[in-house]
């Protein structure tokens, strides 16, 4: 990741498609972890992240979308894996 030196602080607004609301909480307590210095909250169908600047905007928005297409692909690809680990595993 580019870090910006001395950089202010700025705050990145993403709009969540309707398709991935329902995995908006999940991908934030993922986005925190995953940045812990940043402030998460989830505004009218949109996702705010403030940062102190020592990450680009691009960089967040970036990680936000593919937070939420993760958890997406997760929840909808769970069932499959249980299966297959049914399967192989004769439980």
């Amino acid at each position: 990741m580019t870090k910006l030196p001395n950089a202010a602080q700025f705050e990145v607004v993403v709009q969540v498609p309707l398709q991935f609301d329902k995995y908006v909480d999940s991908a934030m307590l993922r986005l925190q972890s995953l940045y812990p210095t940043c402030r998460l909250a989830t505004i009218d169908g949109a996702i705010s992240i403030g940062s102190s600047g020592s990450l680009a905007e691009d960089q967040l928005r970036r990680a936000v979308l593919h937070t939420l297409y993760r958890e997406k692909i997760y929840a909808e690809t769970l069932s499959m894996r249980q299966a297959l680990f049914r399967a192989v595993t004769g439980r």
